[in-house]
């Protein structure tokens, strides 16, 4: 019986090969790692600039000027 085994065993026996011992979970958690990495790397985009020769708009108000002018006006036309 003993014969028989160690045959057994000598046809069984392969020399290691790293692709014997292949993790699929190891290998996508270093994908999504590498993937934040990149990321994480890459810097924001600069905002596009309007053109020069377009001028500001100025149509910007600035809300406690004019509600301090309507209350001015108020108490100047209530007396």
């Amino acid at each position: 019986m003993m014969p028989l085994v160690q045959q057994l065993i000598k046809k069984q026996t392969q020399h290691w090969n790293p692709k014997m011992v292949i993790d699929p979970v190891q290998d996508r958690l270093l994908d999504i790692i590498a993937t934040k990495k990149k990321a994480m790397k890459k810097p924001s985009k600069p905002k596009a600039k309007a053109p020069a020769s377009s001028p500001a708009p100025n149509n910007v108000i600035n809300i406690m000027d004019a509600l301090k002018k309507s209350v001015a006006a108020e108490t100047r036309s209530g007396k």
